[in-house]
């Protein structure tokens, strides 16, 4: 749902009488009398908006948590990481201007690494998004495809089943945190007795064999752009 904005201002002049449509000072009198106007509308384009998990902030995303039953503090807040030199634990590297799939982000003063903390904007539209949806689906191999797709916004998602376990192949590299979030945490729909391994692959650059249309085969070892990056498992 969107929320037109009435432009008070433009909407005032355009009904003046055409004897007074060129009065600068009949004009400049309308919009100190509307400048108010325009204000509150602009309050309630956000009351409106602010409601939608995608652009909610702050308390209005902690409201939005407790009415699916996902808070934002985080129990055990070792499984993310953050940018470190190396050698330090959970530590990443600089980023890349080209992805967000390298590197970690810089960690505040006041944020713990090893206790409870408090999940960030942006850390906790994922897992309530998560929340909501895993409130209201089965473990089927379908929900669980179309759980992947939504929650990391990604096309291609392949489910091979086996005996007692299952693998969850995403066609998207993912960050070091949408990793740990898969890995750790109890927000995403699985069999119940039945194991699960997450692998990753490039879905517009990935290595395949001979029959599969999408991907590339073994690279060149004069031109390394020849061939496809392989699959990696997430741990």
């Amino acid at each position: 749902m969107s929320y037109e904005k009435i432009d008070h201002i433009k909407l005032a002049e355009s009904r003046l009488a055409t004897q007074y449509k060129e009065s600068v000072n009949l004009i400049a009198y309308i919009k100190k009398l509307l400048y108010e106007s325009d204000t509150l509308e602009q309050v309630f384009a956000d009351i409106i908006s602010k409601r939608y998990l995608e652009n909610a902030i702050g308390v209005q995303q902690d409201i939005i948590g407790a009415l699916v039953g996902q808070p934002r503090m985080l129990i055990d807040s070792s499984i993310l990481s953050y940018f470190g030199f190396e050698g330090d634990a959970n530590s990443q590297s600089f980023g890349d201007i080209n992805g967000n799939t390298i590197g970690g982000r810089f960690r505040s003063v006041d944020e713990s690494t090893t206790a409870n903390r408090s999940l960030t904007d942006n850390e906790y539209r994922l897992y309530i998004k998560a929340r909501i949806i895993k409130n209201s689906i089965s473990p089927t191999s379908q929900s669980l495809s179309d759980f992947i797709r939504f929650l990391f916004d990604v096309d291609q998602v392949i489910i091979v089943d086996g005996k007692m376990n299952y693998s969850v192949q995403i066609g998207r590299l993912l960050g070091p945190n949408e990793k740990a979030f898969l890995a750790n945490t109890d927000l995403v729909p699985k069999v119940a007795a039945v194991g699960v391994t997450y692998i990753e692959y490039d879905g517009d650059d990935s290595f395949t064999f001979t029959g599969v249309p999408i991907g590339k085969g073994f690279g060149d070892i004069n031109n390394v752009e020849t061939g496809g990056k392989f699959s990696s498992l997430i741990n």
